[in-house]
């Protein structure tokens, strides 16, 4: 893909120059992506007083699977106790409840409350707004067949508590 060396208004470049070998790498490009508009979330979830690992958890946990802080671990790729102190955060913020599981008593399932889903609605917003601004160099289109790459990409890749 050709490159040019050009500059925006802020003084950032546009794109990198043809011998900035890392911007063919697909991996980093897509890595850099992320990073960013996970910048970008975090950023507008201050607004509504969130982090984007608690909008994650939330998120998680509005759909129905029923999961454990261990699934979230695998899921979120966090650090177990990370998850815990998460949980513990959100039990404090009645956002979530632990409730034994019933197969197995060593294991809690997590539960999204009525206040979770409040806040959740409020986050949702200013997260859809950084996403549609990040993404609008993009036709719908585009942005859906990326979505779809993206999710075949992950097949198979998935805690099978979501699955």
């Amino acid at each position: 893909m050709e490159r040019s060396n050009t500059v925006g208004r802020n003084g950032q470049g546009l794109s990198p120059r043809a011998d900035f070998l890392l911007a063919d790498r697909t991996g980093y490009l897509l890595n850099k992506a992320a990073m960013l508009i996970a910048e970008d979330a975090e950023r507008a979830l201050e607004t509504v007083g969130m982090r984007l690992r608690y909008f994650f958890v939330l998120t998680s946990l509005a759909g129905g699977p029923e999961l454990s802080q261990q699934d979230l671990a695998r899921l979120l790729n966090l650090d177990p106790t990370t998850v815990v102190a998460l949980v513990d955060e959100m039990e404090r913020n009645q956002h979530v409840e632990r409730r034994r599981n019933p197969a197995d008593r060593r294991r809690y399932t997590l539960v999204l409350t009525e206040s979770g889903r409040t806040a959740l609605s409020a986050a949702e917003q200013v997260v859809t707004d950084a996403e549609a601004a990040f993404f609008g160099p993009l036709t719908g289109a585009e942005r859906a067949g990326m979505q779809d790459m993206l999710i075949r990409l992950l097949e198979g890749r998935w805690p099978s508590s979501v699955c």
